[in-house]
């Protein structure tokens, strides 16, 4: 039997960037299509003033159709975008990249047209990108776009991976081909700069449609557009589960951070949009996602009965929005909706902590609408200390609904819950809450904070963020044990930076100056030409960890990492004064995660 892990190994396992995949489906070859098929060759796209030969052209086209099955296209800067329309590529397990030694914005801009399996496409910059086609039965498989700046997107492709990139424009992904689906769409940033706004058109960054088992995972969507348009940053349409053998795996849009923050009114800004209509069906995990929206989620069912739509909500932050979820109705019925200890076996453990009453249709923690017979289970969630989550519900418009939101965490539970939340990125059991709260009362907040950060879990947490963020690829089982070890005896994440953004394979990969490297990677913004001038004329004098560890050690760098702490676990920015005292102390970075969870806003409010 197929397992879930043999099925998803392209999530997984993804590591070798710029060598081809695999492909499932490649056709059996006959004894002459062997004894005539081109050998794979790697081919350079250059510029016009160089000759061309066997091996250099001046036209993608022309270094797909040299390249052939299984070949790679490498593009040098000053090469000449293609003329005319989208370039096709029609080779099997091709790779295309950008030359690694160059950012892609120095490469020539491309359109391209995917209709063949195993395409690998890296480093690039893309006007747009079409993969497969809108038939049925048209889709292609096993893609794999990566590291690239993508204005708009459309795939019809399934078993294929979207990492590390990011997109500009609109999203789509559509799955036309009944017998695929696990599309996987990781570490990405959508910023909607490039989206062009349409008059009286929902916007949205990333649209799911009928997509199977798919997995939306460790992406930040930022979209600051104040129109009066309405925005919807991730709208699943009718995407069901995956069956792989006895498994049934859910469309699953899990640990996103999802940010509005020009869109003031819930009708504006929507976080997630899960909609099911007609005959479809829809079957989604919504998992420990930071909603920092207007509109936070919404799922609207047109079912007729509780089994086309089935949606397992848990850990998700809707601390900041107007609205948290609004559930809307077919007029009687709203789907199968298991928010914390519902039929679906959620734990719950979403955090509405900033919520308050009155409400109405525009300011609720739960809204629910047109389903008058309809009960939304949602219990053992977060909430303000003081207040009855039952204010905090609001009913109406074709009969109203209603929510369950009994059994609410008590505040000792709540606060527990919220840091396995932002530390694990899971959510607790209510035996695991107990046992700390058990150690809560006895000892300190302190205690409770440093063993949970502390950690085996969290900081094999840790270190996967370190691999898929510095190396681009999940981590392996031997290097995440030893970095693990090397954390838990002494070891500061800032050194643990600096091992990664040194190491053989981190300097392999990177497609910039290795000083311009650190600049993007460790502080998130390129460094101007006096910057990178006056580390560069260090390199010999301090070597590449010496240059690194001034970068992780950096005021800078700890300035940005406290800022990041206080907007995601307390919600607001830091003061001066709380900038100063932390950035300037001894703390290592970990211990100062460690001081800010411990602060007793944090327990209150967190």
């Amino acid at each position: 039997m197929t397992t879930f892990k043999q099925l998803f190994r392209s999530v997984l396992q993804k590591s070798a960037r710029s060598q081809p995949r695999p492909r499932r489906f490649q056709a059996r070859l006959s004894l002459e299509d062997l004894e005539t098929r081109l050998v794979p060759a790697s081919v350079l796209v250059v510029p016009i003033s160089q000759l061309t030969d066997a091996s250099h052209f001046h036209t993608l086209a022309e270094g797909i159709a040299a390249a052939g099955v299984d070949g790679v296209v490498t593009i040098e800067p000053g090469a000449s975008p293609d003329l005319g329309s989208a370039v096709l590529v029609d080779q099997e397990g091709i790779t295309i990249q950008g030359d690694p030694n160059v950012p892609a914005s120095a490469l020539p801009s491309y359109q391209l047209n995917v209709q063949a399996n195993g395409v690998n496409i890296g480093n690039l910059e893309l006007d747009s990108l079409v993969v497969g086609v809108d038939t049925f039965g048209g889709n292609v498989s096993e893609t794999d776009v990566h590291n690239c700046v993508i204005t708009t997107l459309q795939a019809f492709d399934f078993e294929s991976t979207y990492t590390d990139n990011i997109i500009t424009g609109n999203a789509t992904f559509k799955q036309v081909n009944a017998q695929g689906g696990g599309v996987a769409i990781q570490g990405n940033t959508f910023s909607g700069a490039g989206r062009t706004l349409q008059m009286n058109l929902d916007q949205v960054l990333l649209d799911l449609e009928g997509c199977t088992g798919a997995i939306v995972s460790q992406n930040t969507f930022f979209e600051a557009d104040d129109a009066s348009t309405q925005i919807v940053v991730i709208e699943v349409h009718n995407c069901h589960s995956l069956q792989v053998g006895r498994l049934s795996i859910p469309t699953t849009i899990a640990d996103n951070t999802i940010s509005t923050p020009g869109l003031q009114f819930s009708l504006n800004g929507i976080g997630i949009a899960v909609i099911q209509d007609g005959n479809g069906v829809s079957n989604v995990k919504i998992q420990n996602n930071q909603f920092d929206t207007a509109g936070g989620l919404l799922m609207e069912a047109n079912t007729g009965d509780d089994a086309h739509f089935r949606a397992y909500v848990e850990g998700n932050d809707f601390h900041n929005d107007a609205v948290g979820v609004t559930v809307i109705g077919d007029g009687a019925h709203a789907g199968t909706i298991d928010m914390g200890g519902g039929a679906l076996g959620s734990l719950g453990g979403n955090n509405f902590r900033g919520f308050a009453p009155p409400v109405d249709q525009g300011k609720a923690a739960i809204t629910v609408v047109n389903a008058p017979n309809e009960v939304v289970v949602a219990q053992k969630n977060i909430f303000s200390a003081g207040v009855t989550p039952a204010d905090l519900v609001f009913s109406g418009g074709g009969g109203g609904g209603s929510a369950d939101v009994s059994n609410p965490l008590s505040s000792q539970r709540a606060s527990i819950q919220a840091l396995y939340n932002e530390v694990l990125g899971r959510t607790g059991s209510l035996a695991e809450l107990d046992g700390w709260v058990s150690v809560l009362n006895t000892q300190s907040q302190s205690v409770v904070v440093n063993d949970i950060l502390r950690s085996q879990e969290s900081l094999g947490r840790i270190v996967d963020g370190f691999y898929i963020r510095f190396l681009g690829r999940q981590s392996d089982a031997g290097g995440r044990a030893s970095w693990i070890s090397f954390l838990q005896n002494g070891g500061t994440e800032e050194h643990l930076e600096t091992l990664f953004v040194t190491s053989p394979e981190y300097l392999s990969h990177i497609n910039t100056d290795f000083v311009q490297s650190l600049y993007i990677n460790i502080l998130g913004r390129t460094g101007d030409a006096n910057e990178l001038a006056g580390w560069n004329n260090q390199i010999q004098k301090l070597g590449l960890a010496g240059i690194a560890t001034g970068f992780t050690g950096s005021v800078e760098n700890r300035t940005d990492t406290l800022d990041s702490y206080f907007q995601t676990f307390l919600h607001r920015a830091s003061t001066t004064t709380e900038t100063n005292t932390f950035v300037n102390s001894s703390a290592d970075l970990l211990s100062m995660e460690g001081a800010v969870l411990s602060l007793p806003e944090y327990f209150s409010n967190g």
